[in-house]
């Protein structure tokens, strides 16, 4: 079982780490993974093309901009885990989800994709022993470890279905 990080080295990630339950967190993620799809299965295309309210993100641009988040955090987590010595840059998400036309993309292509980024966050996490876990790196300019950013993306899941549940669906 990873432990989860006993302090966080940043307020900002404390806002999703603080989301996610005790447990393992490879159990979470793998079972947020297969009740975020279901959830979502049932979504039409045209749904999934609309927005809530007036200049806010479409669905597909929310999916695609949790799948971009978590293929930057994954990232991230390899990273560090892997003694990367340098800071690791910011990610601005208005400008990916911007530059990367979701909505261009079909529904079962974007959860496709989100599916496939969890598969392989999971994959890396087996990869990383009890040394790297607690290792620390530094994300925009701030000191962070693997098993924060591990459970910031479960957390930032989290934070995006609730705004799913409550504004979209």
């Amino acid at each position: 079982m990873r432990p989860r990080p006993l302090f966080i080295e940043n307020p900002e990630h404390d806002r999703y780490v603080s989301l996610v339950p005790d447990g393992d967190i490879e159990e979470i993620l793998s079972k947020q993974r297969t009740k975020t799809l279901s959830l979502l299965d049932s979504v039409s295309e045209e749904f999934a093309s609309k927005t809530y309210a007036p200049g806010k993100w479409t669905l597909k641009e929310v999916i695609g901009h949790m799948t971009d988040s978590e293929r930057v955090m994954s990232y991230r987590m390899l990273a560090i885990a892997r003694n990367e010595g340098e800071s690791l840059p910011s990610m601005d998400q208005d400008q990916y989800v911007s530059a990367a036309n979701f909505n261009k993309l079909s529904w079962g292509q974007l959860l496709a994709g989100l599916d496939m980024v969890r598969s392989n966050t999971l994959s890396l996490i087996s990869t990383i022993d009890e040394a790297a876990w607690v290792r620390n790196g530094t994300v925009m300019n701030s000191p962070v470890s693997v098993g924060t950013i591990a459970y910031g993306i479960a957390g930032h899941e989290l934070h995006h279905m609730k705004v799913i549940s409550d504004k979209y669906l």
